[in-house]
């Protein structure tokens, strides 16, 4: 008897954590097993949280291109480029780091500023924090001016990913950190796809997506 009053206890703890469609109800961010769903056992549950999380990236990708084509004017950055990294660094605006700090791109702090600990490349890594999701993406802008300059030629889609690498594959990252080049993210050389592939994997798939 007792042993049921402890499971059916557990039960409904985890279940007021979350509210009919499967989103936490204390905070306002999911972590990377949340977004896929794997917190959630019910069908019912799991086809809400389908519908919601789809309208989710919907609005997202809408006011990050919105808003990216209008700071394109100013910095030049495609759109796309903006948009596909916002994707990959905020988790469609749900991580923490966006949530709390509304940083979308994975900015490290420097020196100015507030910022929020969280760990990344280490346990302790200090992130930028801004007051609005404006802010962050001029932010964003001021870094890729640095990227920009090792473009040559007319300023592709491509080009910027690669750009933010040293290169397009994992092994044409890592002999440009040889070097002593510096690279956006530790993923460009890291692992079996690097930055700038996920980079134009994400504006492919959502660009086929949105042309159906």
């Amino acid at each position: 008897m007792k042993t049921i009053i402890i499971l059916a206890c557990m039960f409904a703890c985890t279940a007021g954590r979350y509210d009919d469609r499967g989103l936490p109800t204390d905070r306002n961010y999911l972590t990377r097993s949340e977004w896929h769903g794997k917190h959630i056992k019910d069908s019912k549950t799991k086809k809400r949280f389908k519908a919601w999380k789809q309208a989710h990236i919907d609005n997202f990708i809408k006011f990050f291109s919105q808003s990216a084509k209008e700071e394109q004017k100013t910095s030049g950055v495609p759109y796309q480029i903006v948009v596909a990294q916002a994707i990959l660094e905020s988790n469609f605006g749900m991580s923490k780091l966006a949530k709390e700090g509304n940083n979308y791109f994975g900015i490290k702090w420097r020196g100015k500023g507030d910022y929020l600990v969280m760990a990344d490349d280490s346990p302790t890594d200090r992130f930028q924090t801004y007051e609005s999701a404006w802010w962050s993406l001029r932010g964003h802008s001021k870094i890729m001016e640095k990227y920009k300059k090792r473009i040559k030629g007319k300023h592709t889609v491509e080009k910027f990913a690669d750009c933010l690498c040293g290169g397009r594959t994992v092994e044409e990252s890592k002999v440009f950190v040889k070097k002593g080049g510096k690279v956006y993210a530790t993923s460009c050389f890291k692992g079996k796809e690097s930055y700038s592939q996920k980079i134009i994997r994400v504006i492919k798939y959502y660009s086929r997506i949105k042309n159906k």
